[in-house]
């Protein structure tokens, strides 16, 4: 994570939520700067909220994935109905958030049973990667759509930090 989400999660948990006049890094800058940057990218900061323990951001995620898939699957002439749209996103953020094998528990390798320690094998319920297969969870018509916004969701995060440090370069100016 970057250095803003961090200073975020710890600006969302703060008690002092006074402005310090000599620097533009309090926690009040902090939680304005991602507010202002949410503006402009409303996917990458409801996902940043989401990631430092706002569930509430969940639903919101929800809708603007669910609109997004709609709209990919219009360009392709997919058929996705609004409820479908509406799965297929919160899967893709599921999936995102915590797609570790359960059979496994992220070791990529075959637990032994009654053991503390896992085998030699690869697990046969992610193949070895560790997390569950993404692909499998989509029909083979949605599955392109599916993958669009998997890569769209990881995109948006990646540029969640650079948006928020770009409002408080703002400020410094």
């Amino acid at each position: 994570m970057s250095s803003i989400v961090d200073r975020y999660a710890g600006a969302v948990r703060s008690g002092n939520l006074l402005s310090k006049p000599d620097t533009t890094y309090s926690d009040i800058d902090v939680l304005g700067a991602v507010g202002l940057a949410g503006k402009r990218h409303p996917l990458a900061m409801a996902l940043a909220r989401l990631f430092v323990g706002d569930n509430h951001a969940a639903r919101e995620l929800v809708e603007i994935l669910s609109a997004m898939a709609r709209g990919k699957a219009a360009v392709l002439h997919v058929a996705l109905k609004r409820t479908q749209a509406d799965d297929m996103a919160r899967a893709v953020l599921a999936w995102h958030r915590d797609g570790v094998c359960r059979a496994c528990g992220g070791h990529g390798y075959q637990r032994i049973v009654g053991a503390p320690s896992i085998g030699d094998n690869a697990c046969p319920a992610c193949r070895g990667t560790r997390k569950v297969p993404f692909d499998s969870q989509f029909s083979l018509e949605r599955l392109v759509v599916a993958r669009w916004l998997l890569a769209a969701v990881e995109r948006e995060q990646a540029i969640a930090g650079p948006a928020a440090m770009a409002k408080l370069a703002e400020r410094m100016e």
